[in-house]
């Protein structure tokens, strides 16, 4: 099977211990971001996600000195060096408190011990009002007649270049909650079809624990090879029926073999099209992929 370039996977999986089915307790979440940060996988990982309630905790345990050891695989710095501020996003329900998050905002965007890189709620059509400081803004798209007003909205936004310097990421939910049904591979194509046609950023969240689309006991899981391949086609101009029997593959082969075919440029745009997820063990994956061999520098 083709080695894949380690670009494809830069930043790809952000920290989201803490949040279900995880639900990490915070000091072992920050430690386990910390040892993520010496280890091979440094360069794969993305910042840690957090509630709004917990930012000014993190930023107490960020202070800590960092004894953890790395994870298996060897660290890539020594354990005693500076670990340097803890770099996270701030990630709240659509249903949050928005006082609540302006305040974990700010505390974040003040604190020496975060580095804030993002922060995330549920669109609304009055986000902008927030006037939010943040390199990159995350909204989460509702489903139904909603959902095309909101990437409609973003994408003006990207056009007008608001809100001051930060970037705007639409955010789809790939997992079943108790709130939010696991989404087909059709409405799931749709999603990504639509944002790469609107030239807005995605992010996904929820499920994506495996490199391809599994059955497991607890459901559907959507897998990371398919929405890599999903989207370099979807950019490609491929239709609707191809991109959602894409999802519904189940076998690594074709998916590497698409993905290995694309040029460090067209790598770079995937990426830009594709910025994150978020997954509650970011391990997992990232050991699916290496066990497939595809992961470039990984053995």
């Amino acid at each position: 099977m083709p080695v894949l370039p380690r670009a494809l996977f830069g930043d790809l999986f952000d920290d989201a211990a803490v949040f279900p089915p995880g639900n990490s307790p915070l000091d072992a979440a920050v430690a386990g971001h910390r040892r993520l940060r010496r280890s091979p996988y440094a360069d794969l990982v993305g910042p840690l996600l957090l509630p709004p309630a917990s930012v000014a905790a993190a930023a107490d345990l960020a202070g800590l000195a960092d004894l953890t050891p790395a994870p298996p695989g060897g660290a890539v710095e020594p354990e005693d060096a500076d670990p340097g501020p803890l770099d996270v996003a701030i990630t709240a329900r659509p249903d949050a408190d928005l006082v609540e998050l302006g305040t974990a905002v700010r505390t974040a965007a003040r604190d020496d011990r975060l580095e804030l890189r993002g922060v995330e709620l549920g669109w609304f059509e009055n986000w902008r009002e927030l006037q939010i400081d943040s390199p990159a803004i995350v909204l989460e798209l509702p489903r139904g007649t909603e959902q095309s007003l909101a990437l409609t909205d973003l994408a003006t936004a990207i056009a007008e270049g608001e809100p001051g310097n930060s970037r705007i990421i639409a955010k789809f939910r790939t997992g079943r909650t108790p709130l939010w049904d696991w989404p087909p591979e059709r409405e799931l194509a749709r999603v990504i079809q639509s944002a790469i046609a609107m030239d807005v950023p995605l992010k996904l969240t929820g499920g994506l624990h495996h490199a391809v689309r599994s059955t497991l006991s607890d459901g559907e899981h959507h897998g990371v090879l398919n929405i890599l391949t999903v989207v370099a086609d979807a950019r490609a101009g491929r239709p609707l029926a191809e991109l959602t029997a894409t999802l519904a593959r189940r076998e690594p082969g074709p998916l590497v073999d698409r993905l290995a075919t694309l040029t460090a440029a067209q790598v770079t745009r995937l990426r830009a099209a594709f910025s994150a997820y978020g997954c509650c063990d970011v391990l997992e994956p990232i050991h699916e992929l290496t066990e497939l061999g595809v992961l470039e520098g990984v053995s």
